[in-house]
């Protein structure tokens, strides 16, 4: 630990001794500090079996390294050692959070952080803080996650410790180790995530990899740099009774708005969420997913009859306009890959889920037809990959071609006069017979511009 500060975090390569390392910096902290010392691994039944009754690569014990002349008592059931100091080191797993609820601990080891819940270190940080504790968090990367967030967030504070090392540096494993994991089948994009610690490493099956999405996380779009951009929402309709989530994306141009989802919605609750959003969002076009959607849409062309002019039901298993593409869903996949592409960069918000559903999908190729394919959500489950919901509506905004989204002068035109009509809207009383789509306004007659 670095005297004056008060977290650290750490990117080291697998293999290279981190729970040996930051085991005995707890021990060390709890001999100099009496109180409660939480070393947390992402699962109980992971931090039983590598720590509690884990050896490390000589064969010794970790909790050996414990020096039994400081050892009062071990409780074997709450995996909790307690030193002749008082103090007590208690291993625990992120997955079980209440068995460290009415603690209050001073120090907090989180090993592989990465995989690690976000909302734990949420919790216990408002403690450490009022303690004037201390945090230390380890891990190796996966993907643009929390711990990625938190990585970059510690790199550019000077109230944190941060450190991001690869095999490189370290010397571990050797070249003639990787050489030979290399040769034995470990995918080269696990080679590069797992010892080269690298955020951004993606699999050469994957249809749009990390570091093509990356950028998008990082640069920032002005509205008026894409004013002239027609505004498209994406609506994925979800089964309630299953429990999947429904969700709604935004975008303009190269801005995607943050995706918003929805837990446990009926069809006619959803359509009035959907009218609500569209009412502020205004878009040329919504595209929602026909599979489960009939009852969305057809109940929002009742809301307002001017649903029927920008409400287009899609089909995700329905035929591509591109004869590069297998169907609809592979065809919109491929659009948005093309998207990130783009130069000037395009803009995602830097959304966990969003970011894991985008790069999760595997590309597949159908031999037979020459087609391009994207994973079928039945295989994603395989693999232990949930439903992607926000991915799902994300690609449902590139359900038409890309060059189809510049509005004309006459559109432009229309839209700064919007502000105006947006007030006079406002001046007016609600009720259900009035529409804000109202044809009594002249420029609408001809062509309805949001």
């Amino acid at each position: 630990m670095v005297k004056g500060v008060r977290n650290t975090l750490v990117v080291w390569p697998r293999r290279n001794g981190k729970d040996l390392i930051t085991l005995n910096i707890a021990i060390a902290k709890a001999l100099q500090r009496v109180g409660l010392y939480l070393y947390i691994a992402p699962y109980f039944s992971q931090i039983r079996s590598i720590i509690w009754e884990g050896a490390d690569n000589e064969g010794r014990r970790f909790l050996d390294y414990i020096p039994p002349q400081i050892i009062k008592q071990k409780y074997e059931s709450r995996m909790t050692v307690e030193l002749v100091n008082g103090s007590f080191l208690k291993f625990a797993g992120a997955d079980n959070m209440d068995s460290m609820m009415g603690g209050n601990p001073v120090g907090i080891i989180r090993t592989e952080a990465s995989l690690h819940k976000p909302e734990g270190w949420d919790y216990l940080r408002p403690i450490i803080l009022q303690n004037k504790g201390w945090s230390l968090h380890n891990g190796t990367p996966r993907g643009l996650n929390h711990f990625y967030v938190l990585a970059k967030m510690a790199e550019n504070n000077d109230d944190w410790f941060f450190q991001h090392l690869t095999c490189d540096d370290t010397g571990l494993p050797t070249k003639e180790d990787i050489q030979s994991e290399r040769d034995s089948g470990m995918p080269e994009s696990l080679i590069q995530q797992e010892y080269y610690t690298s955020f951004l490493a993606s699999s050469d099956e994957t249809f749009i990899p990390l570091e093509l999405v990356h950028p998008a996380t990082q640069t920032t779009i002005a509205p008026e740099d894409v004013k002239h951009m027609k505004r498209i929402m994406g609506v994925d309709v979800a089964f309630a009774a299953n429990g999947d989530a429904a969700a709604i994306a935004k975008r303009q141009g190269r801005l995607l708005h943050p995706v918003q989802e929805y837990q446990g919605v009926d069809n006619m609750s959803f359509a009035s969420i959907i009218d609500r959003e569209a009412r502020q969002f205004r878009p040329e076009l919504i595209f929602i997913d026909a599979g489960r959607g009939e009852g969305v849409y057809s109940r929002l062309w009742q809301i307002d009859q001017h649903y029927q002019d920008i409400v287009v039901p899609i089909d995700f298993g329905g035929k591509s306009s591109d004869p590069l593409y297998a169907n609809m869903t592979a065809l919109m996949m491929g659009r948005l890959k093309d998207w990130f592409k783009q130069i000037p960069v395009p803009f995602i918000p830097l959304d966990e889920q969003l970011i894991k559903e985008i790069t999760s999908p595997n590309i597949e190729y159908d031999g037979q037809e020459n087609k391009i394919k994207m994973e079928s959500k039945k295989h994603m489950k395989s693999r232990g990959i949930a439903s992607p919901n926000k991915l799902d509506a994300v690609k449902l905004t590139f359900a038409e071609e890309e060059e189809d989204n510049i509005l004309s002068e006459k559109e432009e035109r229309m839209r700064e006069i919007l502000p105006h009509m947006q007030r006079l809207e406002a001046q007016r009383p609600y009720d259900e017979g009035y529409s804000p789509f109202g044809h009594d306004l002249d420029y609408r007659e001809e062509e309805s511009i949001w």
